[in-house]
Protein backbone atom coordinates (compact mmCIF):
# COMPACT_ATOMS: atom_id res chain seq x y z
CA UNK A 1 0.00 0.00 0.00
CA UNK A 2 1.74 3.24 -0.96
CA UNK A 3 1.04 6.48 1.81
CA UNK A 4 0.93 9.75 0.59
CA UNK A 5 4.10 11.91 1.87
CA UNK A 6 2.00 13.80 4.53
CA UNK A 7 1.37 10.00 6.71
CA UNK A 8 5.02 9.81 6.33
CA UNK A 9 6.07 13.01 7.61
CA UNK A 10 3.37 12.65 10.24
CA UNK A 11 5.02 9.21 11.05
CA UNK A 12 8.07 11.08 10.99
CA UNK A 13 6.97 13.61 13.80
CA UNK A 14 4.79 12.12 16.07
CA UNK A 15 4.63 15.32 18.29
CA UNK A 16 2.33 16.66 15.45
CA UNK A 17 -1.27 16.61 15.22
CA UNK A 18 -3.72 18.32 12.46
CA UNK A 19 -7.38 19.84 13.25
CA UNK A 20 -8.91 16.25 12.93
CA UNK A 21 -6.76 14.31 15.13
CA UNK A 22 -6.85 16.94 17.90
CA UNK A 23 -10.84 16.07 17.81
CA UNK A 24 -9.93 12.67 18.60
CA UNK A 25 -7.66 13.08 20.80
CA UNK A 26 -9.69 15.37 22.85
CA UNK A 27 -12.29 12.46 22.76
CA UNK A 28 -9.95 9.86 23.95
CA UNK A 29 -9.09 12.74 27.57
CA UNK A 30 -6.56 15.00 25.60
CA UNK A 31 -6.27 18.79 26.87
CA UNK A 32 -6.01 21.46 24.50
CA UNK A 33 -3.57 24.09 25.40
CA UNK A 34 -3.21 27.49 24.10
CA UNK A 35 -0.31 29.32 24.76
CA UNK A 36 0.25 32.72 23.65
CA UNK A 37 3.37 33.50 21.31
CA UNK A 38 3.09 36.99 21.72
CA UNK A 39 1.66 39.29 23.53
CA UNK A 40 -1.99 40.25 22.22
CA UNK A 41 -2.81 44.02 21.68
CA UNK A 42 -5.93 45.76 21.10
CA UNK A 43 -6.41 47.59 18.23
CA UNK A 44 -9.76 48.99 17.69
CA UNK A 45 -12.74 46.39 18.73
CA UNK A 46 -10.22 43.24 18.01
CA UNK A 47 -7.51 41.98 19.85
CA UNK A 48 -4.36 40.79 17.79
CA UNK A 49 -1.17 38.59 18.50
CA UNK A 50 -0.25 35.14 18.49
CA UNK A 51 -1.51 31.92 19.91
CA UNK A 52 -0.98 28.33 18.86
CA UNK A 53 -2.63 25.29 20.33
CA UNK A 54 -1.28 21.79 21.54
CA UNK A 55 -2.83 18.65 22.61
CA UNK A 56 -1.66 17.44 26.16
CA UNK A 57 -1.86 14.05 27.01
CA UNK A 58 -4.38 12.72 30.22
CA UNK A 59 -1.06 12.37 31.98
CA UNK A 60 0.58 15.43 30.97
CA UNK A 61 3.79 13.78 29.44
CA UNK A 62 2.28 13.20 25.94
CA UNK A 63 2.14 16.70 23.62
CA UNK A 64 1.50 16.98 20.20
CA UNK A 65 1.67 20.50 18.40
CA UNK A 66 -1.38 21.47 15.96
CA UNK A 67 -0.27 22.13 12.43
CA UNK A 68 -1.95 23.28 9.37
CA UNK A 69 -1.88 19.96 7.14
CA UNK A 70 -1.23 16.64 6.40
CA UNK A 71 0.54 17.11 3.65
CA UNK A 72 2.53 20.73 4.79
CA UNK A 73 3.62 20.72 8.35
CA UNK A 74 3.66 23.75 9.63
CA UNK A 75 2.39 25.15 12.75
CA UNK A 76 -0.58 26.47 13.10
CA UNK A 77 -0.54 30.16 14.45
CA UNK A 78 -3.68 32.12 15.19
CA UNK A 79 -3.43 35.90 14.93
CA UNK A 80 -6.57 37.01 16.41
CA UNK A 81 -8.67 36.46 19.38
CA UNK A 82 -11.79 35.63 17.43
CA UNK A 83 -10.15 33.80 15.13
CA UNK A 84 -8.76 31.16 18.36
CA UNK A 85 -12.32 31.41 20.03
CA UNK A 86 -14.02 30.35 16.90
CA UNK A 87 -11.66 27.16 16.52
CA UNK A 88 -12.05 26.33 20.20
CA UNK A 89 -15.80 26.27 19.28
CA UNK A 90 -15.47 24.06 16.06
CA UNK A 91 -13.90 21.77 17.98
CA UNK A 92 -16.26 21.63 20.63
CA UNK A 93 -15.50 23.65 23.38
CA UNK A 94 -18.10 26.14 24.74
CA UNK A 95 -15.83 28.08 26.79
CA UNK A 96 -12.71 30.28 25.75
CA UNK A 97 -10.03 31.45 28.23
CA UNK A 98 -7.18 33.21 26.24
CA UNK A 99 -3.83 33.95 27.79
CA UNK A 100 -2.88 37.91 26.47
CA UNK A 101 0.39 37.78 27.89
CA UNK A 102 3.79 36.53 26.27
CA UNK A 103 4.11 32.99 27.39
CA UNK A 104 0.65 32.46 28.87
CA UNK A 105 -0.75 29.00 29.57
CA UNK A 106 -4.42 27.68 29.30
CA UNK A 107 -5.70 24.49 29.02
CA UNK A 108 -9.15 23.40 27.79
CA UNK A 109 -11.72 20.14 28.48
CA UNK A 110 -14.31 18.63 26.18
CA UNK A 111 -16.36 19.54 29.08
CA UNK A 112 -15.71 23.26 29.01
CA UNK A 113 -13.58 23.42 32.29
CA UNK A 114 -10.23 25.32 31.99
CA UNK A 115 -7.50 25.94 33.74
CA UNK A 116 -4.40 27.98 33.94
CA UNK A 117 -0.46 26.82 33.81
Amino acid sequence: MRRNLGETMLEEAPNVVTEDGLRGLLAKGYLAEVVCKETGEKRHNSWYGSWIVRAIGPDGRDEKLLVTSRSYLKVREFKTVVGLVSFLYDIGMRTAHIPLEQGGRVTHALSGAVSEA
